[in-house]
C-alpha cells in the first residue's frame, strides 16, 4: 500500500482506485498506477518561458511529509522568481495542502538562461491519495493568470 501511496503522490496524477475482490487484479491495478503515475516525474511544463518539472517525490516524516524536488529553467529574456510558496498540492476534492515551514525549501530568482533546483516541501494527510502538484504563482493575483497541473 505504501508503494502505491508514493507512486500515486510520484506520478501527481488524479486517479482513482476501485476496490477488486482478487488479489491479481489489485497486483495488476498498481502495477498500471505506478507505471502511468511514474510519467509525470520529469514531464517538463511551461508557462512564461519557465520550463518546471518534477523530479523527485519522496514521502517523509511519518508519511505526512511530501518532499519534491523541482528543477526550473528560466528560458525567458528577464528575471524570474520563483519557490516553494508558487506551488500547492490538492486533492481530488478541492482541498489544499500548503508549503510546510520547512529550512531547506527552495526560492530564488532565476538570471535569464539559468536553472535553479531545490526541493520544496508539503504537509500532507497521512492518508493522502490522488494528490495533484499545482503551480499558482503566489505574488500574481491577475485574475487571467495560469497555472500548470502535475
Amino acid at each position: 500500500m505504501k508503494k502505491l501511496l508514493i507512486a500515486a503522490l510520484s506520478g501527481l496524477l488524479v486517479l482513482s482506485m476501485t476496490a477488486c475482490s482478487s488479489t491479481s487484479n489489485k497486483d495488476a491495478n498498481t502495477k498500471a498506477t505506478q507505471a502511468e503515475s511514474k510519467t509525470e516525474l520529469n514531464k517538463e511544463k511551461t508557462i512564461h518561458d519557465i520550463n518546471m518539472k518534477i523530479t523527485s517525490a519522496t514521502i517523509i516524516k511519518d508519511d505526512t511529509m511530501l518532499q519534491l524536488h523541482f528543477a526550473i529553467k528560466n528560458d525567458s529574456k528577464a528575471d524570474y522568481g520563483i519557490g516553494s510558496g508558487d506551488f500547492y498540492i490538492q486533492d481530488k476534492s478541492g482541498k489544499k495542502y500548503e508549503m510546510a515551514g520547512h529550512e531547506d525549501n527552495f526560492g530564488d530568482v532565476i538570471k535569464s538562461g539559468k536553472t535553479l533546483n531545490g526541493s520544496g516541501y508539503y504537509t500532507i494527510p497521512k492518508d493522502a491519495k490522488n494528490l495533484t502538484v499545482v503551480y499558482d504563482q503566489a505574488i500574481n493575483k491577475a485574475k487571467d493568470k495560469q497555472t500548470i497541473r502535475w
